[in-house]
Order: C-alpha cells, then sequence, then structure tokens
C-alpha cells in the first residue's frame, strides 16, 4: 500500500479534531442574571365584610284589570247616544250614563202595562163588593154557617187578585225594560273598547263594549322553583281561616318607557292554587292599588297589556358576604388572597343574581377576595395587588419588601405591611 493512501485519512482526521476543539473552545458563555424577577398576576381585591342581605326575587309579567265586564244589551233598539265617557280609553265614573237606546217603544209598554194594572184593580174592588153581597144574602135567608165558596164567589176573587199581581209584575217589567235603555256604568272604570255607535240597532244579548275597573290592576308572576325557598308565601288552607304565612309582601314593578326606567309599588295578594302543567312554575299574583293616580313625578300610569320586571321582597340574609360577579369564576369558586399568595376555594352560594354573589361569611382577618377575573390560576400563584389609586401594592408571597422598596426606610416597610394585611 501507499503511504500516500495512509497519510491523507489521518491528515483529514486530525484537521477535523482540531476544527471541533477551536469551536469548544472558542464558543461564546451566557450571561447569568442574578435575581431574575418572577412573572407574578396583578389584582384587585375586596375585604370580605359581614353584612345582612335582603333577597328581591325577579320575576315579570303583564298587567292586567282586576275588574273586567262585558257590556250587554238588555234590551232591543236603535242606540241614540254614545256618551263621550264611552270610547277607547275613557275614564267613566260609577252611575255615569254611557249609552242610550230608543226607549219610544218602551214607554208605550209602561203605559200600556200601568192601564192594565188600574184596571185589574177595578175588578178586585168588583169582586170584593161582589163577595159582600153574596154574603149578606146567604145570612138573609137564614144560614148561619159558613156559606160555600161559590156562594161566597171566592174563585172570582182570587182570579181577580191574580190578574191584579201579574198586572203589578208587568208594570216592574215594563219599568226595568225602560231603564235598562240607559246603559249605567257599574263602577269606576275604563273603557278598553267600544263596538256599537249612534245609529246602530243592537238586540238583547248584544255585545256594546268592554269596561275595566280601575281601583287596581293584577299582574300574574311565575316563580321559579329555587326561588320559592327565599321567599314567605302565603298559604291558605281548607279548614284554617287565617293564612299560615305573613301577607303584604312588598313588590316593585318596572318597565322601562321611552329610555327612562319607571317603578310602580304593588304587593303580593295571593298564591294560585296549581303549578302550571307546560312550565312547571309556581304563579303568584300581584295587585297595584289606583294604578291610574297622578302621582306627580313622572311616572305615568299602568297600562293593561303592559310588560313589566318584578321584583319580589324575599327573606332577608345574614352574616353573608355579598360579592360581584366578576369575583367567581366559572364553577362557583372565588380567588383568596394571603399574604400574597392565591388560593383557589370552591364557595356554596346563598343568592344569585345579575350583578352580585351571596355567600357564607366564613373567613379570617387578612384574607382579601380577588375581584379581577385570573382565568385558570392555581392556588399557590403569587400575585400583586392592585390598589386603588392604580399603584401596586408592595410585599411579596411571603410578606416581605423587595430590594428597590427597602432602600425607602422603615417607615414604609410598616406602612406597606399594614396595607397588605
Amino acid at each position: 500500500m501507499k503511504p500516500q493512501k495512509i497519510l491523507l485519512p489521518l491528515i483529514i482526521l486530525s484537521a477535523a479534531v482540531v476544527v471541533v476543539w477551536l469551536i469548544f473552545a472558542t464558543k461564546p458563555e451566557a450571561k447569568k442574571f442574578k435575581d431574575t424577577p418572577t412573572h407574578k398576576l396583578r389584582t384587585e381585591v375586596m375585604m370580605p365584610k359581614a353584612e345582612s342581605y335582603q333577597v328581591w326575587v325577579p320575576s315579570y309579567g303583564i298587567v292586567k284589570p282586576k275588574t273586567q265586564s262585558l257590556v250587554i244589551a238588555q234590551v232591543s233598539g236603535q242606540v241614540t247616544s254614545v256618551s263621550d265617557q264611552f270610547r277607547d280609553g275613557a275614564f267613566f265614573e260609577k252611575g255615569d250614563v254611557l249609552l242610550t237606546i230608543d226607549d219610544a217603544d218602551y214607554q208605550a209598554q209602561l203605559t200600556i202595562a200601568k192601564a192594565e194594572y188600574k184596571q185589574a184593580e177595578f175588578t178586585l174592588e168588583d169582586e170584593k163588593a161582589r163577595s159582600e153581597m153574596a154574603l149578606k144574602d146567604w145570612q138573609k135567608l137564614g144560614n148561619t154557617n159558613k156559606p160555600p165558596s161559590l156562594v161566597a164567589r171566592e174563585p172570582q176573587l182570587n182570579s181577580a187578585l191574580s190578574i191584579l199581581e201579574a198586572s203589578r209584575a208587568k208594570v216592574i217589567q215594563a219599568e226595568l225594560n225602560l231603564k235598562r235603555t240607559q246603559i249605567v256604568a257599574p263602577f269606576s272604570g275604563r273603557v278598553l273598547s267600544l263596538d256599537v255607535n249612534v245609529g246602530q240597532v243592537v238586540n238583547n244579548g248584544s255585545t256594546l263594549g268592554n269596561i275595566y275597573a280601575v281601583d287596581s290592576v293584577e299582574i300574574r308572576l311565575p316563580l321559579k322553583g329555587s326561588d320559592l325557598a327565599h321567599l314567605n308565601l302565603p298559604e291558605l288552607y281548607r279548614d284554617l281561616e287565617s293564612r299560615t304565612k305573613e301577607a303584604n309582601i312588598a313588590v316593585k314593578l318596572m318597565a322601562t318607557l321611552a329610555n327612562k326606567t319607571h317603578t310602580w309599588p304593588g304587593e303580593l295578594v295571593r298564591v294560585e292554587g296549581t303549578i302550571d302543567a307546560q312550565t312547571r312554575q309556581l304563579y303568584v299574583v300581584v295587585e297595584v292599588k289606583d294604578p291610574y293616580k297622578f302621582r306627580g313625578d313622572g311616572t305615568p300610569p299602568l297600562k293593561v297589556g303592559q310588560f313589566v320586571n318584578a321584583l319580589i321582597q324575599g327573606n332577608t340574609l345574614d352574616n353573608v358576604v355579598v360579592l360581584p360577579r366578576a369575583a367567581v369564576a366559572t364553577g362557583n369558586y372565588i380567588n383568596l388572597i394571603e399574604n400574597g399568595v392565591l388560593e383557589r376555594v370552591h364557595i356554596d352560594t346563598l343568592w344569585m343574581d345579575d350583578e352580585q354573589v351571596v355567600i357564607e361569611n366564613k373567613f379570617t382577618r387578612g384574607q382579601r377576595i380577588s375581584t379581577t377575573p385570573l382565568g385558570d390560576a392555581v392556588s399557590g400563584t403569587a400575585v400583586e395587588i392592585i390598589k386603588a389609586d392604580g399603584s401596586i401594592e408592595s410585599g411579596d408571597a411571603s410578606g416581605h419588601q423587595d430590594k428597590g422598596k427597602k432602600k425607602r426606610g422603615k417607615g414604609n416597610k410598616n406602612k406597606s405591611t399594614e396595607q397588605g394585611s
């Protein structure tokens, strides 16, 4: 074998070893930083404070009249006048004449009935005289016993008396029909709809309009099963005269009109006796008294058919903590902060609405609750607290100052520690 073939690979291998050694010998060194700062979550916090909380159960419903009636004609005839108080939306008082029907025929019927009554009175008096004469004739004949009824003309006398009573009833009926030609308001109310007008001929039983009373209106409100525990609903039993629970539950009714929310006070007056078959919810009825009274504060009157939201006064929860919804994470967890360290804690809610969550007060001194959503933060994470003025509260996870803030002096350190507690 030639010496060149042996030396060439050795030379190449030696050169490669030298190159590799030079690469490792001259590699740059990574700079090492001391006291590398660790990333901390920042959050706003609140101090848990024990208080009493008044529960208001939300619901909704439609305003309906408490008393509503159809105005029905009880006689036939042509409508001769319609009052201005018997127009759609108009108010009327009890006893007002709303509509009149032509009464000419009924005036004539009353006149005829009165004439028949007078004739019946004359017939009865005549029969009484005939009966007395028959008795005298019976006695003249020497009879001392009671005469037979035919001799005493008792059948004729009873017949005349029956005719008189029938004539009197005809007069009463004619007077009643004449009175019914004027449609009189049975209560103070408002017109929902008018179905006839002047010149129209109506029959007995025709619908003239629809009216409702204005002394109060009612709203039927559904309740969820979970809300019943927070309400002291009045119940009635068949064998008890009084209600088993307190009544007079206050209700706030709200509606937005022209971009302004208005409120009306109401009162829960009764609980329905059945569960709705479709929704499986219990319904309660709320009453608003005098809903059309002028209140002077710009609040409009409630209108029949109007949709309203409701808040029903519930029970009072004592020794509880009220949290904003943002402080409660999915799954009913809160982030508890103590000594700069986060602890993820599961909670049991006593009450919850769109803005607040109410929980039992089980917190100790020095614990604070994060009000900033922290996503999937885990227990043991170090956090920095954002104070009300936007600055960061001093103190690390162990409660000590960082190096930059130690230079401020002992007074600042004590102050920061006090704020963190």
